[in-house]
């Protein structure tokens, strides 16, 4: 019997057959491959700085012309989908040695083929580092460039990275709650983690350091540190929200600090709905549809 193993995608031969097997993440890898590949931008003078995105947050449009794909084939495994999940992330050098070091870690998807990308608008507005990237699940990275437009209300930036021939998630129009859902996401270097849940209600907020109302999306799948911009995706793979922040709920009495200290209750995970991330795309004169 002759087994032969791929780590990312495992597939086997045994008794002359190939069996597909699951796709299997080394974290440690993409880590190591995000630092030396990212850094290789600055040392080709070609990065994107922290201080540069947090400059472009500033003056950023809030909506830009973007063609949508409109007929693309349904996403229905993890495998389809992870396809259009980026790791996003900057790196640094620490003084002591001349290697290039991850600074934490967001999560970011693909709009569009030619290098259009969704995040949060928080990933952004302090940004740091010396070059900035994002990387797929099969270890690709591309340089981020600019940031195209952002939404602070409703947590969502457009981004452009350089990059063509990706695969993209197509939007969908609404989610009833109730609503089956999954989120692709990287909680706290867990990169590629799968979550799935409901829709669970949408909720009327209003920013303190923001004139906008906006409207939440909260869902049931979890997610933490390291998920904000991931996508929430429908049974079909069609993005109806987004990873923003949450709300732990805890009861008992107030600490010197002014929170309860007794025993966390829940915690409610709110969400950019499909319709504010659409807002951010000026419909075009035509869409172009993506085999």
């Amino acid at each position: 019997m002759r087994i032969n193993c791929q780590i990312a995608g495992v597939w086997l031969v045994a008794l002359g057959q190939a069996v597909a097997g699951p796709l299997v993440i080394d974290d440690m890898n993409l880590v190591k491959t995000m630092s030396q590949e990212i850094g290789a931008f600055a040392d080709a003078k070609q990065a994107t700085k922290g201080s540069d995105l947090v400059e472009a947050m500033k003056t950023a449009p809030t909506s830009v012309a973007v063609e949508l794909p409109t007929h693309l084939p349904p996403a229905t495994t993890y495998e389809d989908q992870a396809q259009s999940v980026f790791v996003i992330s900057s790196v640094y050098k620490c003084g002591k040695c001349d290697k290039w070091h991850l600074r934490g870690g967001a999560t970011a998807w693909c709009l569009t083929a030619d290098g259009v990308m969704v995040t949060n608008c928080h990933v952004f507005e302090k940004a740091a580092g010396d070059s900035w990237g994002v990387c797929s699940v099969d270890g690709k990275v591309y340089r981020v460039t600019q940031i195209l437009a952002s939404d602070k209300a409703a947590d969502v930036a457009l981004f452009q990275v350089d990059g063509s021939g990706l695969t993209p998630l197509m939007l969908a129009e609404s989610a009833p709650v109730g609503t089956a859902v999954g989120i692709i996401s990287h909680p706290s270097g867990r990169h590629f983690l799968h979550t799935a849940g409901e829709v669970a209600r949408y909720s009327k907020v209003r920013c303190r350091d923001a004139a906008d109302e906006t409207v939440w999306m909260s869902v049931t799948a979890e997610y933490a540190k390291g998920s904000s911009g991931g996508p929430v995706m429908n049974t079909a793979g069609r993005v109806v929200g987004m990873v923003s922040n949450t709300q732990s709920i805890t009861y008992g009495p107030t600490g010197k600090n002014g929170k309860p200290t007794g025993p966390h209750q829940m915690v409610i995970r709110n969400c950019v709905p499909a319709t504010a991330i659409r807002a951010l795309t000026k419909a075009p004169a035509k869409t172009v549809s993506v085999p």
